[in-house]
């Protein structure tokens, strides 16, 4: 348990946590500086990824179909964002920020297309995730032409979970929470997070 959290927060860490710290340093090279785009902001992982990445000192810039959602995330530090819902999103994107070294992506599907696009010449895409599915169209000559890494990841090692907690502990950050529910209202917690309404985590406080 990082000395700087509650127990909440502390509940709402481990797997989120460390599936990010993993995504962005482990497999993504983050480094201070970086243009980064997060994809599908408000989630639990993409949530951490904000997070960790501004505590880095790396530009961020978010996607999602909630402008409420951007707002928030520029709210906590990212520099803009895009609704991928919108027609041209990707446009709006490079045109904010041009093209990113790194992308956090959990989506894959249709409009994985358009991150090709926005990648840096040796940039990385980083998936630990694919919730609309299998992209349909990826050219392969721009993967090659600008020399991209396409990497997958999930969770991590225990170095990495040690490492999470020290940037954790270091930075002093605070878990995104937005609602702690009690045990007996799990089938609310539950429908919240069936309606993509949380920015961050959903907690149950089994102390009941």
């Amino acid at each position: 348990k990082p000395e700087n959290l509650n127990w909440a927060q502390s509940a709402a860490l481990p797997l989120a946590g460390l599936t990010a710290y993993r995504a962005l340093f482990s497999q993504g090279g983050l480094t201070e500086g970086m243009n980064i785009l997060i994809t599908g902001a408000g989630g639990g992982v993409s949530a951490f990824a904000l997070q960790f990445s501004l505590a880095a000192g790396a530009n961020v810039w978010v996607t999602s179909s909630s402008a409420s959602k951007i707002e928030k995330a520029i709210k906590l530090g990212a520099k803009g964002g895009a609704n991928y819902k919108e027609e041209n999103w990707s446009n709006t994107l490079a045109k904010q920020a041009g093209s990113f070294q790194l992308i956090i992506d959990s989506a894959g599907g249709s409009g994985y297309h358009a991150l090709i696009e926005l990648a840096a010449p040796s940039g990385r895409i980083v998936n630990y995730g694919a919730t609309t599915g299998n992209p349909k169209n990826i050219d392969m000559f721009k993967v090659f032409w600008k020399q991209l890494r396409i990497q997958g990841t999930t969770m991590g090692s225990p170095q990495d979970f040690q490492n999470m907690i020290h940037l954790v502990e270091s930075k002093n950050i605070q878990p995104l929470i937005e609602k702690a529910f009690d045990l007996l209202e799990v089938n609310d917690a539950l429908a919240m997070m069936r309606h993509s309404e949380q920015f961050g985590k959903i907690v149950l406080n089994c102390d009941c």
